[in-house]
């Protein structure tokens, strides 16, 4: 069968990795220090809990700020940042080369340079220098892990879905279309932050920013605002609220497409019969490994909750017992320490795995975007939901919306206050309810990543969806912004990472000094 153009252009593009010279002096730390900075990294994740593949990133841009506090100098910077991202087993001991630092530091000296420049502007604010440090960590990871395989794959997804898959007929210019679609398959596929999807947009608007060594930050730093504008303008377009659920069920083809081209030769696909047999196999390992993960995302998301809101909430609900009744309510604090553990793993044990039929599905979609003459059945052009502009029906269900979301906290209120849950027990209650519920549906999501048939609706789930609904909304508003009032995180990064770090410096300096002196002996 003759493989399709757009392959050929992923292929090309998946290959211009550069790789490291034999001969170049690579950076290499203490392997007992390392041990010691990566147990404390892992500890630390833990109290933060977001999502793997944005770990490495937040951790960057976490170093970048604490060094910048300490360090003039955007070489030292930049030596320090590497050893620490080594030493925190980031990337293997010695993979990493000293020609790196100068890249490095000519990128810290770019964005940096552009928050020098804009100190005294006016219009420049503290989430504007967030941003730049955002932008900088981005593209330091960009740096040190290619994201040119990635990338490519977008290409890819984004080819296949313009040409044979998205309608010609949305209601824009061609140019706007082009771009929505490329950054719903940039989003879908890669599932990035708000900041590294702002750094993907800048590097399409600004493309110097990508030569950190050519690119003057005075000029950057003039534009800055105007990018800035353009980069919200294209993240609120309302195109993207349409094509994201609407792409998101078309991503899992590509993704093992990548899995197996990366794992096995570009040759898999000429051979059609091999290539099926290989996406079949896929499909199962990752079947069966998908349940451990729900268990272990789930384990990952309970601990953070207890550690960082639950610890904090039976602090207050005990010394509140002790204050207003003089003993421990009993019923109310083994409810709250033992329901959100137990409504989680129920949630998780009830997530469906995909079947048969939805490797089937995942298959032929596969042929569809490798072979050119394999008749199109998934990748068909298929109309955009849309929305007629109403004005009385959308106030009607915004009330009836109000009025469930009383219902169902009004309900829960009268079953606690039966349980004598007090007003502290109660708050507690909901704050866990809501906080585990969302992440229980999130977790639950995760699964949907690898399904491509469109469920049927449930009799039961659409009769319950309008109740647990204001509850999960509730856990997102929470999550997203109760998790900037950290306690673990604060005392991890301003009272023990700074001193702890400095101690791991002096440790592995000692360590190299050693060395030395018993080379010098021998």
């Amino acid at each position: 069968m003759e493989i399709s153009e757009k392959i050929g252009t992923y292929l090309t593009g998946r290959d211009l990795q550069k790789s490291i010279p034999p001969d170049e002096p690579r950076i290499t730390v203490n392997e007992a220090v390392g041990a010691v900075a990566f147990y404390y990294e892992k500890l630390r994740n833990v109290v933060d809990y977001q999502d793997e593949h944005l770990i490495r990133q937040n951790a960057i841009r976490r170093i970048i700020k604490r060094r910048l506090i300490v360090q003039d100098s955007y070489e030292d910077v930049a030596l320090s940042l590497l050893k620490e991202l080594v030493r925190s087993r980031y990337f293997p001991n010695g993979t990493i080369s000293y020609g790196k630092v100068q890249e490095v530091s000519h990128i810290l000296a770019l964005y940096i340079g552009v928050v020098d420049a804009l100190a005294s502007d006016t219009n420049f604010s503290d989430r504007d220098k967030d941003t730049l440090i955002a932008y900088a960590a981005c593209a330091i990871d960009e740096n040190l892990a290619s994201m040119a395989q990635e990338e490519a794959l977008v290409k890819l997804m984004y080819d296949t879905c313009e040409a044979e898959l998205v309608p010609t007929d949305l209601d824009t210019d061609e140019k706007i279309r082009k771009t929505q679609i490329f950054v719903a398959c940039y989003r879908v596929l890669l599932r990035p932050d708000a900041e590294r999807l702002r750094y993907f947009l800048l590097k399409q608007m600004y493309s110097v920013c990508t030569r950190a060594a050519e690119a003057d930050p005075k000029d950057f730093a003039k534009n800055f605002f105007s990018v800035q504008k353009k980069i919200q303008d294209i993240i609120r377009h309302p195109h993207n609220k349409k094509l994201l659920p609407f792409l998101r069920r078309y991503r899992i083809p590509f993704i093992l497409l990548h899995t197996i081209v990366r794992s096995k030769s570009k040759s898999i696909l000429e051979d059609p019969d091999e290539l099926e047999k290989q996406i079949q196999k896929l499909c199962e390992q990752l079947y069966a490994s998908q349940r451990k993960r729900l268990y272990g995302r789930s384990i990952r998301a309970f601990v953070y909750i207890f550690l960082t809101k639950m610890l904090l909430g039976i602090g207050v609900e005990l010394p509140y017992d002790l204050f207003t009744i003089r003993h421990i309510n009993s019923l109310p604090l083994i409810v709250n320490i033992a329901f959100p553990p137990i409504l989680l793993l129920c949630m998780t044990l009830s997530a469906k795995l995909p079947g048969a039929e939805n490797t089937t599905r995942i298959l032929q979609a596969v042929k569809e975007i490798v072979y050119a003459d394999e008749p199109r059945i998934v990748f068909t052009a298929q109309r955009l939901p849309t929305k007629k502009k109403r004005i009385v029906l959308p106030i009607i269900f915004t009330f009836l919306y109000l009025v469930l979301f009383a219902v169902s906290f009004g309900a829960i209120a009268w079953a606690l206050r039966s349980l004598q849950f007090n007003i502290v027990s109660g708050v507690i209650f909901f704050l866990f309810l809501s906080l585990v519920t969302f992440f229980g549906v999130s977790i639950r999501r995760s699964v949907q990543e690898y399904v491509m048939i469109v469920k049927k609706p449930n009799v039961l789930m659409a009769f319950l969806d309008p109740f647990f609904l204001p509850i999960i909304q509730m856990g997102r508003w929470l999550s997203f912004n109760i998790s900037r009032i950290n306690v673990f995180v604060f005392i991890f990064d301003v009272l023990i990472e700074l001193p702890f770090q400095a101690l791991i410096d002096i440790t592995e300096e000692w360590f190299i000094f050693i060395r030395e002196k018993k080379e010098e002996m021998e």
